[in-house]
């Protein structure tokens, strides 16, 4: 089947020219409201938390405004439309990513931080990870994004958001040809893309470096060229299965969650197919059902102990919880957060207010799917339709703080399908609604942004909070995780709050104590109010080396998870610290003081009659390392790259049916990162890679025609939007160096002498 996006190249030659400059000047438009924004975050890393969240919601509707109105306009072509939702998303996530463009510091990032920094540094596969002991066992995130470090020589951090772009691009690109191709329109895709922006996940969660963000892609990828084959005149389409297969395989190693709900998705679509008389739909669907088992089940019973291990308890939790929020008993207080602060009544009707808007569409929208009005005759309406309706039941987890948290992940499948659903219902009613289509819009993007995002200091940076995840990390803790890089000897063991205890192997070849790992809770030993046999005992067993004493604590009380690990189950000990207990270590003997300051560190080895030795390294910087020549290397041969083949990357040049090569572009990052992981990382090596890669690539694509450079109009409106964008990137990125690197120079140790 031929869509919108196959059909045309460019714009039809009446369409007016003020017509086509629309999409240039929303870019704009929201480009101003990503720099309001960035001015807002300067401000929260000077100190000014009040201006920075008020800027931050100015700058949102700024974003959102300008796309909300043009991706539903009825007069947009099928690549415009498709364009402007590529921008919307890409914008969305730098809203995001400015916050802190240097280093990722959110929790679940820094985990997969250390995983990556294991790889590359040990060059080894599986290295144990003691804060995600599942993270080194599912590593396509850290494949692709290692194979992007030893293909260029880069910055981690920079591989890292080349990976989240590339993973959002090809989500946004998936989900509206999906969308399109089912609801018939371009219009359907482009408010499926717009109604997902509304799901809890998707400004923050699933922007982040996190092995979801790349699952959910391939995932969407997956299905797309799915229906692609269905469509295809091939009666055996290998080349699209195949494509199929390939981000299958790169989803089974990604995520645990995700593969195992792709294979539930598969088997069911068969079964519909199947006694919906649909033969081809079903034979396709159930080859790719039972190769991608097959992959996923190998894959999953090799690890299957550590996986049980691993979300056991949080399931176990997450049930518990939600059955006594249902009789009453343990119920979460709406509208508070973990520390009792209550959340201001506008944003409380503000979250109301997009999930009543959801369920109101809703309703009209699974009943025009389920008479057949909407998403065609085939039986397998009821696949999405089901899974929208679970809906409700995920508003009612909320009530429960574990279970909140299962809500959450999956939020992001149920939100898919109910854009699928809703969008094609709402795109061909879009004239009835005129008025509220904008206004309605924001109060669903921003709801369920709020509902996804916490309290407001989660939105922006600022000064130092106590047990508040990232905005946990400051200067201070860097110079001390930059300290422990240069000093601690390699393969100490540290037992930490929960904030250094994922920071720490972020920048030095440490582990970190914890139950996952096999370890002892610490949160005992942070938590007595005297040095007693319990903990003696605690670090004994554990072979402890050195403990971080954190003494911003005292007084604070947490305000998202807990201080320490598990600590939610340890009383009010746990919850607020005294003094006593962040000071019982002084002048304890075999407690050695090794660094004084805001940050304590003390070397306990003399308790085990451990040489007291340090390492004397480079100070670490950001984590990861880079090889300023390679990236030389690999610029000029980009350069080079796009002398001989640069018109293939002109946008009027896409088709639907060109989806296939982003979708592919992960999974092939992920076998350079095995590559780069046997081959040790050399950057000649490296080098060598890229260049062979470019040549083939050369020599496998036709050279293009030209097809004109467009309207002199078009490049101005690129001039200023370019200027804007790096003005706002380079604010960014001055702002927040400021506010984590400037800090002085910790002394070495104390006492002790180098290995």
């Amino acid at each position: 089947m031929t869509t919108a996006v196959d059909a045309r190249v460019a714009p039809p030659a009446d369409t007016a020219p003020s017509s086509r400059r629309l999409e240039a000047v929303a870019t704009l438009l929201s480009c101003m409201g990503l720099l309001i924004q960035v001015v807002g975050y300067a401000w929260g890393w000077d100190g000014d938390e009040s201006t920075a969240i008020g800027l931050w919601y100015i700058g949102f509707v700024g974003i959102v405004v300008p796309f909300a109105w043009l991706l539903l306009a009825p007069s947009r072509t099928g690549h415009q439309r498709l364009g402007a939702a590529l921008a919307f998303g890409l914008i969305m996530y730098a809203s995001w990513y400015l916050t802190n463009p240097i280093m990722a510091t959110r929790f679940d990032e820094t985990l997969h931080v250390t995983t990556l920094v294991d790889m590359v540094d040990q060059h080894s596969f599986f290295y144990p990870n003691s804060t995600l002991p599942v993270s080194p066992h599912y590593p396509g995130l850290e494949f692709a994004t290692a194979g992007v470090h030893w293909l260029t020589g880069l910055p981690l951090i920079v591989c890292q958001v080349l990976v989240v772009l590339t993973a959002r691009s090809t989500f946004i690109l998936a989900l509206f040809l999906l969308a399109s191709r089912i609801g018939r329109s371009t219009q359907v895709g482009a408010a499926a893309v717009l109604l997902y922006a509304g799901s809890a996940q998707f400004y923050f969660f699933n922007s982040q470096f996190s092995y979801q963000t790349v699952a959910i892609a391939m995932l969407m990828a997956a299905l797309y060229l799915l229906v692609r084959a269905f469509d295809a005149e091939e009666e055996r389409p290998w080349k699209l299965l195949l494509a199929v297969q390939v981000c299958l395989g790169g989803l089974a190693i990604t995520h645990h969650l995700t593969s195992w709900l792709t294979l539930v998705l598969l088997w069911l679509l068969t079964l519909f197919f199947w006694r919906g008389g649909e033969e081809r739909r079903a034979r396709l669907t159930l080859i790719t059902a039972e190769v991608a088992t097959v992959v996923v089940l190998a894959w999953t019973a090799i690890i299957a102990p550590l996986l049980i291990s691993y979300l056991g308890p949080i399931f176990d939790v997450a049930s518990s919880q939600l059955l006594t929020a249902l009789d009453g008993s343990g119920a979460r207080e709406v509208g508070t957060s973990t520390d009792g602060n209550p959340t201001p009544t506008w944003e409380l009707m503000l979250m109301a207010g997009s999930i009543l808007l959801w369920m109101a569409m809703l309703v009209p929208a699974a009943w025009r799917a389920w008479r057949r009005g909407s998403l065609g005759p085939t039986r397998a309406r009821y696949v999405p339709l089901a899974i929208a309706v679970v809906y409700p039941a995920l508003q009612l987890a909320r009530f429960a703080p574990s279970a909140a948290e299962v809500a959450d992940r999956a939020s992001t499948f149920v939100t898919m399908a109910m854009a699928l659903v809703v969008a094609a219902w709402l795109a061909p009613r879009i004239h009835k609604f005129s008025a509220l289509v904008v206004p309605g819009l924001v109060v669903l993007i921003l709801g369920g942004t709020l509902i996804g995002s916490g309290p407001d200091w989660q939105r922006v940076p600022g000064p130092y909070l106590a047990g508040a995840e990232q905005r946990s990390i400051d200067s201070e803790t860097v110079a001390v995780a930059q300290w422990a890089g240069t000093y601690l000897p390699k393969g100490s063991r540290v037992a930490s709050d929960s904030t250094f205890t994922r920071v720490l192997p972020n920048f030095a070849p440490i582990t970190t104590i914890t139950q996952p790992a096999g370890f002892d809770s610490m949160t005992p030993l942070f938590i007595a109010h005297s040095v007693d046999e319990e903990v003696l005992r605690l670090i004994l067993h554990n072979d402890v080396d050195f403990i971080v004493v954190d003494t911003r604590l005292v007084g604070q009380t947490v305000r998202s998870g807990g201080f320490f690990e598990g600590s939610t189950g340890y009383g009010p000990d746990a919850q607020t610290i005294q003094r006593d207990q962040v000071q019982k270590f002084e002048d304890q003997p075999g407690f050695d003081l090794v660094l004084d300051g805001p940050v304590k560190v003390y070397d306990v080895r003399p308790l085990r009659h451990v040489e007291q030795t340090f390492a004397d390294r480079d100070p670490p910087g950001l984590p990861g390392g880079w090889t300023p020549w390679q990236v030389l290397a690999t610029l000029m041969l980009l350069v080079v790259g796009l002398l001989a083949r640069g018109r293939l990357l002109d946008p009027r040049r896409f088709r639907a049916r060109d989806v296939w090569r982003p979708a592919v572009t992960l999974p092939a990052a992920m076998v350079l990162g095995v590559v780069g992981v046997l081959a040790g990382f050399n950057p000649l090596g490296g080098l060598i890679a890229a260049s062979v890669l470019l040549y083939a690539l050369v020599q496998l694509s036709p050279r293009p025609e030209p097809i004109g450079l467009g309207r002199p109009s078009s490049w101005a409106w690129g001039v200023p939007t370019g200027l804007l964008i790096a003005a706002t990137v380079g604010l960014a990125v001055w702002a927040a160096w400021h506010g984590l690197m400037e800090h002085p120079a910790l002394p070495p140790p104390a006492i002790g002498g180098p290995l």
